[in-house]
């Protein structure tokens, strides 16, 4: 697939100059595999914190 000619070209025709101006085929925020794409720090939590939280989702 990486030899697809189609693909290159469906990659250079923009359809959006806006806010959505993305490959069609990138994915979003995180929802892909890899590495994230963004910048954020790690969500740090102690471990009472967590324990509730699992304690929580047990019960339901």
């Amino acid at each position: 697939m990486a030899d697809d000619p189609s693909r290159d070209t469906r990659r250079e025709t923009k359809i959006s100059n806006g806010p959505n101006a993305r490959p069609r085929d990138e994915t979003i925020a995180q929802t892909g595999p890899g590495l994230p794409n963004d910048s954020s720090a790690p969500v740090e939590i102690d471990e009472e914190e967590a324990r509730r939280i699992e304690d929580r989702i047990r019960a339901s």
